[in-house]
C-alpha cells in the first residue's frame, strides 16, 4: 500500500527536552514533549505508521497524547493515522493550535501538513523548501519531499528524494516503498520489483510490503502471484484489511465480478476503521460499473452514503454525489448527472464545515459545473464557467486542481472541434488517469490519427489499477479497439 494522497506522511527524529540553541544545530527535525511515556508511545505508533499499520499506530498517538495533552506531533501524527474526516480534522487543527510552542522544524512540519490538507500548494511547497533548506540530512524530510512530487506526477523528481533517503539510511525500509511505486509509475517494473524486495527483506514481518508487491504483480497482470502476495500481508496481520481490495482487485480484471464483490464484502465486514468500510462499499460499486449495471451502482452509492451520513462524514457523502453524477454523465445521461451534481453542490452550500475544507469542495463544484456543462453541450456556459475556473485554480497553485482543471479544458475543446488544442490541454492533465488517456485517444480518433489513438485505446485495455474512471472507460476503449 503506497501512501495516502491525501494526507503525506512525515517521519520526525526525536530531541527531548533540547534548548532551543541546540535544535538548530541537529540534523534532523526535532520533537519535543514533558513526558517519556509520551515519547515511548509515539515512537512505537512512529514503528507502526512508517509500515502503514494504521490502527495500531492511531492506539499508540492515543496514548501517547494521554500522557502529554500538549505533545503536537502526537496530534499530527494521530490525524495522518486516519479514522474519518472528524479525527483527522480535529487533531491536525490541535496540532496548528500547538505549532508555535514547538521548534521550528517541527512547526513547519505541522504547516506543511496543513496547507496540504488545506490545498494551498504555494503555502505547502513554500514549507517543504524551507524544511529540505533547513533539515537537508533528514531522511525524512527527503521521504516527505519524494511524497510531495509523487503527488503531482513528477515521478523522477520524487524518485531523486526517495534515493536520497537510501544514501542517508540503507536500511531505512519504508521508502524503498516509495521507491517501488515510482518505479511502477515511470514503468520501470523490475526496478519496481527490486525495491519491493528490499522492503520485504528489511521488514519481513510487516504487511504492507507483501501488500505492496501483490499490487504490482497485479499491475503486471500476474493475478495468480498477486493473490498470493496479498495473502501473505494478511497472515502477517489479518487486521491489514485492504489486502482483500486488492484481491478484489484482482478478480475485476479476471473478469469474475461476483467473486471480486466477495472479497469486498469481507473487507467491509472486517474493516476495523469507518475508512475501509466506506472503500469497499465504493469498490462495489465500481464492479457494477465495469459491468454497465447502473441501476446496481446506484444502490452500492447509495449504500455508502447511508454510512458516510450516519457517520457525519459530509465530504464523503458530498463527494460520493459527485462520483455518481461524473458516472451517469460518461454514462451518457448527462441529466441525470446533473442533478447528482447539483446535490453535492447544494450540500456544500448548506454544510458547516471548516472555512480551508469548504473551500476546497467549492473550487472542486466550479469544476463540476464547468464538467457538466461541457458534457451537455452548453459551450457558451461552459466557457464562461471555464473562465471562473482558471482564476480560481490560478490563485491557489494547487497543482492536483490544475491537472483536472487542464482534462476539462480537453475536453471543451474535443466539443468545440479543436483537436490538437484538446491534446495540448490533456498532455498537461493527470497522465496517471485512464480518463485523460481515454479522451487523448479519442481526439486522435478524431482528427484522423489511428495510430496514436489505437495505441492510447490499447493502453486502457491494458491497465489493471481499479478506478472509478477506468471503470467508464475501458468498456469503450475495447469496443473503439474493434471498430
Amino acid at each position: 500500500m503506497k501512501t495516502s494522497k491525501i494526507c503525506l506522511n512525515v517521519f520526525l527524529s526525536i530531541v527531548f527536552m533540547v534548548p532551543l540553541t541546540l535544535v538548530a544545530q541537529v540534523k534532523e527535525v526535532p520533537v519535543t514533549t514533558k513526558s517519556k511515556e509520551a515519547l515511548n508511545f509515539f515512537l512505537s505508533g512512529r514503528d507502526k505508521m512508517e509500515n502503514q499499520e494504521l490502527v495500531a499506530s492511531s492506539a499508540l498517538f492515543d496514548k501517547a497524547i494521554q500522557k502529554d495533552p500538549d505533545f503536537a506531533m502526537a496530534y499530527l501524527y494521530r490525524a495522518l493515522s486516519g479514522g474519518g474526516y472528524i479525527v483527522v480534522r480535529k487533531n491536525l487543527d490541535k496540532a496548528v493550535s500547538l505549532a508555535d510552542k514547538v521548534s521550528p522544524g517541527e512547526r513547519q512540519e505541522i504547516l506543511f501538513i496543513q496547507a496540504n490538507a488545506d490545498g494551498n500548494g504555494v503555502k505547502q511547497k513554500e514549507y517543504l523548501d524551507q524544511l529540505l533548506a533547513s533539515f537537508p540530512s533528514d531522511k525524512r524530510v527527503q521521504e516527505d519531499a519524494g511524497q510531495y512530487y509523487y503527488t503531482i506526477n513528477e515521478f523522477q523528481k520524487a524518485l531523486d528524494h526517495f534515493k536520497k533517503a537510501t544514501e542517508l539510511d540503507k536500511n531505512y525500509a519504508p521508502v524503498y516503498n516509495m521507491i517501488g511505486y515510482c518505479e511502477s509509475a515511470l514503468n520501470n517494473y523490475p526496478e519496481a520489483e527490486k525495491a519491493f524486495q528490499t522492503y520485504i527483506r528489511l521488514v519481513p514481518n510487516s504487511p504492507n510490503p507483501y501488500d505492496s508487491y501483490a499490487e504490482l504483480l497485479l499491475k503486471m497482470g500476474k493475478y495468480d502471484e498477486s493473490i498470493t502476495q496479498y495473502k501473505k500481508a494478511l497472515e502477517k496481520d489479518p487486521t491489514f484489511t485492504s489486502s482483500l481490495a486488492g484481491i478484489g482487485n484482482n478478480y475485476v480484471f479476471k473478469q469474475d465480478f461476483t467473486t471480486a464483490r466477495k472479497y469486498y464484502q469481507e473487507y467491509y465486514d472486517k474493516a476495523p476503521i469507518v475508512n475501509g468500510k466506506l472503500d469497499a462499499l465504493f469498490l462495489k460499486a465500481i464492479t457494477y460499473i465495469h459491468e454497465g449495471n447502473t441501476k446496481e451502482a446506484d444502490s452500492a452509492f447509495n449504500e455508502y452514503r447511508a454510512l458516510a451520513e450516519k457517520e457525519n462524514l459530509i465530504p464523503n457523502l458530498i463527494n460520493s454525489y459527485a462520483s455518481e453524477g461524473f458516472t451517469y454523465t460518461e454514462r451518457g445521461n448527462a441529466a441525470e448527472g446533473k442533478k447528482y451534481f447539483e446535490k453535492a453542490i447544494d450540500l456544500i452550500g448548506k454544510s458547516n464545515l471548516p472555512e480551508a475544507t469548504k473551500e476546497n469542495l467549492t473550487t472542486n463544484s466550479m469544476l463540476w459545473r464547468f464538467y457538466y456543462l461541457t458534457a451537455n453541450g452548453d459551450l457558451n456556459n461552459a466557457i464562461a464557467e471555464s473562465e471562473k475556473c482558471k482564476a480560481k485554480i490560478e490563485s491557489r497553485k494547487n497543482p492536483g486542481e490544475e491537472m483536472y482543471l487542464n482534462s476539462l479544458m480537453g475536453l471543451l475543446e474535443i466539443k468545440k472541434g479543436d483537436y490538437d488544442k484538446a491534446i495540448s490541454y490533456l498532455s498537461q492533465a493527470d497522465n496517471q488517469d485512464p480518463w485523460t488517456w481515454y479522451y487523448t485517444a479519442l481526439a486522435y480518433k478524431m482528427k484522423g490519427d489511428k495510430e496514436n489513438s489505437a495505441k492510447l485505446f490499447s493502453k486502457i485495455t491494458k491497465c489493471n489499477v481499479n478506478s472509478l474512471n477506468l471503470a467508464l472507460v475501458r468498456n469503450l476503449a475495447m469496443e473503439s479497439l474493434k471498430n
